[in-house]
């Protein structure tokens, strides 16, 4: 009996943490798709010229749910969208691909691919894009990692030079270095259709991936 209770409570642990969550076995030439870091702290939705016509008794047009202005949710939909598309765009390409879950460490083979979102001011320092993509910025950068697994640990992928500030302007992120292996992968990703902005950067970055895992010894 106590031992079906414990086990009860191992399932429903790995249910409610990620960090007891568990991904099938791989080998050494499987690629893990973790999700890239996009800031959605204290950014307001985008704003639209047709948003007037959006509201009630603005205009014909419906209002958008209430749910897709909430920046906390777009860039879960931005995030979550580019996984599944690069994670897609690589098993097409005949690779054993997967998502990686949050909170997961690495297996001690494989690929790694990770990045983060990033924007620039005004000074050209590399910020953590947020949601909206800064002050009305019109494009973001998207920086990738791919690291071999069975020869390293994940370095970092950036070091964080200046965090928020009286000085910093409304809507910019933390201002931060890539560290040197990052830096060379970088994919624009311009403001405007969600939905074809990230599958064609997911189509970028998977063609990196692949370039770089044929490439290795």
């Amino acid at each position: 009996m106590n031992h079906r209770r414990t086990l009860c409570l191992a399932i429903l642990a790995a249910a409610a943490c990620p960090a007891f969550a568990q991904i099938a076995d791989g080998n050494a030439n499987t690629l893990y798709v973790s999700d890239f870091e996009l800031d959605d702290a204290s950014v307001s939705a985008d704003k639209n010229p047709l948003d007037n016509a959006r509201r009630p008794g603005g205009g014909l047009l419906p209002r958008p749910l209430l749910r897709r202005d909430k920046p906390q949710t777009r860039a879960s939909d931005i995030v979550e969208q580019l996984a599944q598309a690069l994670v897609s765009d690589l098993r097409r390409a005949g690779r054993d691909a997967r998502r990686l879950p949050a909170g997961v460490t690495p297996p001690a083979q494989g690929w790694l691919v990770r990045g983060v979102f990033l924007d620039g001011d005004e000074g050209n320092r590399l910020r953590r894009a947020m949601v909206g993509f800064g002050a009305g910025a019109n494009e973001v950068d998207l920086a990738v990692a791919i690291d071999d697994l069975s020869k390293q640990t994940p370095a970092p992928l950036y070091q964080v030079i200046e965090s928020h500030s009286s000085t910093s302007k409304p809507g910019a992120g933390a201002a931060i270095a890539l560290n040197p292996y990052v830096a060379a992968a970088k994919f624009v990703m311009a403001r405007g259709d969600q939905h074809k902005t990230v599958e064609h950067a997911a189509s970028e970055v998977s063609d990196a991936v692949l370039a770089r895992v044929k490439a290795a010894p």
